[in-house]
């Protein structure tokens, strides 16, 4: 009893910050406290989950291995970094930040559960919550009303919570249990079934929904391209790491079976990714915008190469994903180090000179935007190298030609922001940034190095990760 107790101090860390939060006062004079106080529980949560990161967190429902660890790590790392990040925009803003707190907290509790869930039921479970955190965050934090992401957030919200309890229903009235194994078993003797095809659909639609993959992306490239600096970088960093993790785990342990099945509509829903993604960055004006439409792009390209979700599909995947992480949280502390008149900027037009005004983190700006171009030798290229390889050595040349071709139109809307910030005239005075910037992409540059320097540890390390989930 006791030894069960101690696997749960994660969750429990992360609970009771949850509750401590929502109960205290808000006000904005507090903020060094409200975020001194995650950070401490946040880092406690990761030690804990660290050390006991191959047991339990709830008996016969959640497991833990290398592969979990890993996405765990990614989760906490990026909700660090993210409050790191963050505590001045609310000071700056005279803004409470519990609320702001408290949803990431709520992502990290029910997406480490997610991570580690070998049960449907939980895993349905952590997807309502951390679509309620989700809308939490948009509802109550300000953003620009024009956009109304709150609502549309919520209408499909509520459709999604609909197509989860469908799946729910069917697959436990063939399976009699929600237990992935027993669920895996129960679709290798029932291939063809398209009751039980439509349940897995259904619950894959929402995992993509959650990650912005297209034509669900809607919600993502809106909120993101309206929102408050914080929370953008909260929807394209924090829920991403949570589920991936989930959607690759639900794959290879629950519906293997049916992965020839999948295969087509895979290949679909990541072609239309790829195209509306690399498309829609290319026809918009607003930066963030840009961002969300490319990071539809990516992820069009993981589901791709992941597709037959064997070990070397997943490994390929995940180095992908850990790439663009660490390119998206430059960029992500490069626009915190952007701001007019205490507005922080939103459209391309707001950047034009900034590289004369502030070079150091228009320069830096500039080499994260390369990274996720798959420029050499920036560490993009290992990520989008990996993938092409990946898909040359299975005969998929049509695919390999379509992304780059899809690579060759995103890239001009992301070298339009390199155009603003270098050849044209500036027209604003920019404010100061904080020096925690300077050091938070400091940090992030000298994380890439190492890794572009010695990149067969991370491909030797992740790659034993990744077999511990096939085990």
């Amino acid at each position: 009893m006791l030894e069960s107790i101690i696997y749960l101090s994660p969750l429990i860390v992360l609970l009771s910050s949850i509750f401590i939060l929502m109960f205290s006062e808000h006000n904005e004079e507090e903020q060094y406290r409200c975020f001194k106080f995650s950070k401490i529980m946040m880092i406690t949560a990761f030690v804990f989950t660290v050390i006991f990161y191959n047991k339990p967190l709830i008996a016969e429902v959640t497991s833990g291995n290398q592969y979990t660890l890993l996405f765990e790590c990614l989760l906490y790392g990026g909700s660090l970094a993210l409050l790191y990040l963050s505590r001045k925009w609310f000071a700056s803003m005279g803004m409470s930040g519990y609320t702001f707190c408290g949803g990431i907290f709520v992502a990290l509790l029910f997406g480490s559960l997610l991570i580690r869930s070998s049960n449907l039921l939980l895993s349905v479970v952590c997807c309502v919550f951390m679509m309620m955190g989700n809308y939490a965050l948009l509802k109550g934090i300000t953003i620009k009303k024009e956009f109304n992401s709150d609502r549309v957030y919520l209408f499909a919200m509520v459709f999604c919570i609909l197509l989860l309890a469908m799946a729910l229903l069917v697959l436990y009235q063939y399976t009699d249990s929600f237990d992935y194994t027993q669920i895996r078993e129960v679709l290798s003797a029932n291939t063809r079934n398209i009751w039980l095809f439509a349940a897995v659909a259904a619950m894959l639609t929402v995992l993509m929904f959650m990650l912005g993959l297209a034509p669900l992306h809607f919600w993502f490239t809106e909120t993101l391209g309206g929102t408050v600096l914080p929370v953008f970088a909260y929807f394209i960093i924090v829920p991403i790491c949570a589920c991936w993790g989930g959607f690759i785990r639900f794959n290879t342990e629950a519906i293997l079976p049916f992965s020839e099945n999948l295969y087509l509509f895979y290949k679909t829903i990541a072609l239309i990714s790829i195209t509306l993604g690399a498309l829609g960055a290319c026809s918009v004006q607003n930066v963030r915008k840009i961002l969300a439409y490319g990071t539809v792009y990516h992820w069009g390209i993981v589901l791709l190469v992941m597709q037959s979700f064997s070990l070397n599909a997943v490994n390929t995947g995940v180095i992908y994903i850990l790439v663009y992480l660490l390119a998206m949280y430059g960029i992500c502390a490069c626009l915190f180090g952007l701001k007019i008149k205490g507005e922080y900027l939103f459209m391309l037009g707001e950047f034009e000179g900034a590289a004369y005004k502030r070079p150091y983190i228009s320069a830096m700006m500039t080499i994260f935007i390369f990274s996720l171009l798959g420029i050499p030798p920036f560490l993009g290229f290992f990520g989008v190298f990996s993938a092409l390889s990946y898909l040359a050595e299975h005969d998929s040349f049509y695919q390999f030609g379509y992304i780059m071709l899809m690579l060759i139109v995103l890239s001009y809307a992301y070298v339009q922001i390199i155009k603003n910030l270098y050849f044209e005239k500036s027209k604003e005075n920019f404010d100061r940034a904080d020096s925690g910037i300077y050091t938070a992409v400091l940090i992030n540059a000298l994380l890439m190095i190492v890794i572009m320097l010695k990149p067969q540890y991370l491909l030797q390390d992740v790659y034993k990760m990744i077999e511990s989930l096939f085990l």
